[in-house]
């Protein structure tokens, strides 16, 4: 086993790259907290930090390493390193005046000019010259994203030093290594994060194979065959999302409290850890209803049926990239979706707020979601009020932080790579409003228009299915003699169900009767904001992809008709 081959895939493009000679200075991000294997022919295969691996599997042969973060400043792993250190720093004190040997600085623009200087010194002299590497840790707190007209002397200074070692011929000539690690690419600042000089490498979280490898290590000598339930293949397959230190805390838990192994607890546990891995950025959902649930919607259904079939016999590129899901409200869009997770038998999540008012997290948020969501796939990604939620590249006064989530996400819908590991279900009642760059075919490919019922039939038979949800005990005999002539939502008939149900509980009834439906209907006043309603569907109907979706009243409307209309109501409603 050579090298490369015993090194995690990141460890060995990091080699290659260094190995070339092309490159000295490093960015680690990505799963940075994780553990990281070390493979040793005749060993069994041992995990530590990523700080302690670097020294240990990447820089064994070099003379120094120094760490460095702001909080404990610079340190080293070995004392002998220490001591050749302050050496230096006390030459440097006789010379300059300062008093580094006593107490090495932690301010960053101090630090890096101390071990500026002492790189210098050690390579420029031949009969000491010494190998060096430098590992900076948490170093968006040295060089913040932001922009350089508002950092601080301290930043700058630090910033400055940094851009000038990654392109440095004296660094070039010499076996000096720089990695400086952050958790996010986007935290750090862009002068340097988009350096051409700079290697940017990513520390993925662990594939099925290495998770197997993990599981197997840490179960040795445990109780783990008495209390599990799954096999280690199985927790294997369904901790994928999970880092290792995180698939460690799933088994410990269980096994030091005696705790079975499920695959409910999987669930559970996976899900409680990812969002708190992402900082609540996402909510994993559990899915407890099915398509079966839905009311009308046909063609859709059997659409995202024969899609859910596709999905489990393994046929990926059959898959759209994503769906849009439109229609006006109250047509069951969010409910259609959260039915289809249940059926579709994969991890869904709802994408939660992830914009913050401070410069570079909201980018930093995003990429945390990204990487979770590559090594969680197949997932489905559930974005509700698309339109509002995404914006779109053009807008302005955010220091172009909308433009580049909007270029992060935009990139991710459309890597084939991920087609039916990642699926995207953009809802709104807007389409028209939602980018065109997000909507296209590549991206959101299938677009899916859900419509208020038609006829009375299909009104009846939701007011059975509403019933049932609001748990309202109804007569079902007597609701094919509702007049439902008016046009209703989904939502006006659960409004009207709830309505009916107070009225029957006050009345001391026990079941919700036929007059007291009637008595809610008769007296129900349908929000005034028709010409809205209309606007959504016809935004719908002009953003199908496939006739089938269609009611009969749209599929034969001629389509010089519908965008006039849409021109007509958005001037009506004082939209541009």
């Amino acid at each position: 086993m050579n090298n490369l081959e015993r090194f995690p895939d990141w460890a060995g493009f990091m080699a290659e790259k260094y190995r070339g000679g092309t490159c000295v200075e490093f960015i680690l991000y990505g799963s940075v907290f994780d553990l990281v294997p070390i493979r040793r022919e005749g060993a069994s295969t041992g995990f530590t930090a990523l700080k302690d691996f670097l020294t240990l599997e990447m820089f064994p042969q070099r003379d120094a390493i120094i760490y460095y973060d702001m909080s404990a400043g610079i340190t080293f792993p070995h004392a002998k390193m220490l001591e050749d250190f302050q050496t230096f720093a006390a030459a440097v004190d006789v010379v300059t005046g300062t008093r580094y040997a006593g107490s090495l600085p932690k301010e960053p623009s101090k630090a890096l000019l101390l071990i500026d200087r002492y790189i210098r010194g050690r390579i420029g002299d031949t009969e000491t010259k010494k190998k060096i590497a430098v590992v900076i840790d948490f170093a968006q707190m040295v060089v913040p994203a932001g922009d350089i007209n508002f950092l601080s002397p301290d930043e700058s200074s630090a910033l400055i030093t940094l851009v000038k070692w990654a392109s440095d011929p004296a660094f070039m000539r010499s076996d000096v290594t720089v990695c400086l690690i952050a958790e996010n690419l986007a935290d750090l600042n862009q002068m340097l994060a988009q350096n051409p000089y700079v290697t940017k490498v990513q520390v993925s979280l662990p594939e099925e194979k290495e998770r197997l490898e993990f599981v197997r290590r840490i179960i040795e000598n445990t109780q783990f065959a008495a209390l599990s339930d799954v096999t280690p293949e199985a927790l294997a397959v369904n901790t994928a999302g999970l880092s290792r230190v995180n698939t460690q805390t799933m088994v410990n838990v269980a096994l030091k409290n005696e705790k079975r192994i499920t695959m409910d607890y999987i669930a559970d546990k996976k899900k409680e850890l990812i969002e708190k891995e992402c900082f609540g950025l996402l909510e994993f959902m559990k899915p407890t209803l099915t398509l079966d649930m839905v009311c009308g919607h046909e063609a859709a259904k059997k659409w995202l049926r024969d899609d859910a079939r596709l999905l489990k016999e393994g046929k990926l590129d059959a898959l759209p990239m994503g769906y849009l899901i439109c229609g006006p409200i109250g047509t069951g869009k969010t409910f259609l979706i959260k039915c289809y997770a249940g059926t579709i038998g994969i991890p869904c999540v709802v994408l939660m707020n992830f914009r913050s008012k401070w410069q570079g997290v909201t980018e930093g948020n995003w990429e945390k979601i990204l990487t979770v969501l590559r090594a969680t796939g197949p997932v489905g990604v559930i974005i509700d009020e698309a339109d509002a939620a995404l914006g779109d590249r053009d807008t302005e006064g955010d220091s172009g932080t909308q433009s580049r989530v909007f270029a992060q996400l935009a990139g991710q819908m459309s890597d084939t790579r991920y087609r039916g590991r990642i699926l995207w279900f953009l809802l709104t009642c807007r389409p028209d409003l939602l980018p065109v760059d997000l909507k296209r075919q590549g991206r959101a490919e299938v677009h899916v228009p859900l419509f208020h019922p038609d006829d009375a039939g299909e009104k009846r038979a939701l007011v059975k299915a509403m019933a049932k949800k609001v748990g309202a005990s109804i007569n079902q005999r007597e609701i094919s003699k509702l007049p439902l002539d008016a046009k209703l939502s989904g939502a006006d008939i659960e409004g009207i169900l709830v309505r009916a149900r107070r009225r029957s509980l006050l009345a001391g009834a026990k079941t919700v009767e036929n007059e007291h439906i009637e008595a809610e209907m008769a007296d129900f006043q349908p929000p005034n904001y028709k010409d809205a309603i209309e606007l959504q569907e016809l935004v719908a109907v002009a953003e199908c992809t496939s006739k089938d979706f269609l009611p009969e009243r749209y599929r034969t409307m001629e389509p010089g008709v519908v965008l006039p209309r849409i021109r007509q109501l958005k001037a009506m409603l004082g939209e541009a």
